[in-house]
């Protein structure tokens, strides 16, 4: 599955993250002065890089395995 920036935009819009969406907003605006929606839909190909700068390699990292998560539950329910 390829990861399009509507999937992106999907996962991030996710209920089941709102806790972390809230927290990523905030911290992605206070340091680059735009929300992450921004970077997701208009510059994804910088969304790991600014998850990194603002929360740290480590929630960088755990962003991206919920996302990968996330899509092999949704290939799995596309079957």
């Amino acid at each position: 599955m390829c990861i399009t920036k509507e999937l992106l935009a999907k996962f991030y819009g996710d209920s089941a993250f709102f806790a972390m969406r809230t927290l990523i907003h905030y911290r992605v605006l206070a340091t680059f002065g735009k929300p992450f929606d921004y970077f997701l839909v208009e510059e994804p190909w910088r969304v790991y890089e600014v998850l990194e700068k603002t929360l740290g390699r480590h929630n960088a990292e755990l962003f991206l395995r919920l996302l990968t998560d996330w899509l092999r539950k949704k290939a799995a329910t596309q079957r």
